[in-house]
């Protein structure tokens, strides 16, 4: 019996000096918060344009009307230029709007896919196209405004980090909303 019991605690400590087994934890992404308040501030520089932006962008102005709106909590720049246009030469609206729909398209070696959305408002004479840039690309987000006469104001997005589309969706999304806030408010002086 004695011989029992010590092979039933020998059996007993073999199965239990078992090695844990480690496991790693999953990769993940930072949680990302996005402000509720939708405040917004008004442009009316010396250029001839006005706008609407978010409370929480910093716009530098650099020459010739050009500006870099920076989102620097999601490390976003959004580059505008802007061009009065001459009718001549490379300053006709042919020109500038090809060359806006040729630098959008430049993505579409690493593009998924690339959606263009047409934007037009009579009234204050402000026309464009918007173009969405699915994938692994450098310029997520990009548009062009025109009057369809002199003005000419083009933007694209660019994010300060290395193109993984999983990871700056989330903020694509809200920043793609909030430039479409913009682009809607957008109006000649």
């Amino acid at each position: 019996m004695s011989r029992l019991i010590v092979f039933v605690l020998l059996t007993c400590s073999l199965f239990q000096c078992k090695e844990e087994v480690y496991y790693p934890k999953p990769l993940g992404h930072f949680r990302i918060e996005f402000p509720e308040n939708d405040s917004v501030l008004s442009y009316q520089g010396n250029c001839n344009y006005k706008y609407q932006y978010p409370f929480f962008a910093v716009i530098k102005e650099k020459e010739n009307c050009n500006q870099d709106m920076f989102f620097p909590y999601y490390n976003a720049v959004l580059h505008i230029t802007s061009i009065k246009m001459t009718g001549e030469g490379n300053n006709t609206l042919f020109y500038h709007s090809e060359y806006s729909r040729k630098l959008a398209y430049e993505h579409r070696i690493k593009a998924d896919a690339i959606n263009e959305s047409v934007y037009k408002n009579d009234s204050t004479k402000v026309y464009g196209v918007a173009y969405e840039i699915i994938g692994n690309v450098a310029s997520n987000y990009q548009f062009f405004l025109t009057d369809s006469n002199k003005n000419f104001f083009r933007g694209s997005l660019y994010f300060n980090v290395k193109p993984d589309i999983d990871s700056v969706r989330p903020v694509l999304n809200f920043l793609k909303q909030k430039i479409e806030g913009v682009i809607h408010t957008f109006d000649w002086k």
